[in-house]
């Protein structure tokens, strides 16, 4: 079976699948620190270290279990992001390969609150 069989025929889409099936395997991010963006005012809300970054930013944006980020939001009166589309206005941002381990990771994450003041950081 092919795409053409699902009526997936359409270029753009065709054009997404041989991108994909093209593409050499990519490791996930590790040993991280990373930022959530507001992609329209540019704020860093919130910024962490990770051992694995796509586990981590599943518990911030898991929906079943209640997503942090979107908990973050809908109790906060002073910024006008709506809490139901908090994953299609935000981003991530990260820095990766970050020696010694956690505590290198808890090093560059230190430093980065103090100076991205993230909304959602507290100490």
């Amino acid at each position: 079976m092919t795409l053409d069989d699902f009526g997936g025929s359409s270029t753009d889409l065709r054009d997404a699948v041989d991108e994909f099936i093209e593409k050499d395997p990519q490791e996930h991010a590790r040993s991280v620190v990373y930022g959530i963006y507001d992609t329209e005012s540019g704020e860093c809300l919130y910024v962490g270290e990770a051992k694995w970054l796509v586990s981590r930013l599943n518990d911030h944006y898991n929906t079943r279990t209640g997503s942090q980020i979107k908990a973050f939001v809908e109790n906060d009166d002073s910024i006008d992001i709506d809490a139901t589309d908090v994953w299609e206005r935000t981003a991530v941002k990260y820095v990766d390969g970050i020696e010694d381990g956690k505590a290198g990771r808890m090093r560059v994450e230190s430093a980065l609150i103090d100076e991205l003041n993230p909304r959602y950081n507290t100490r």
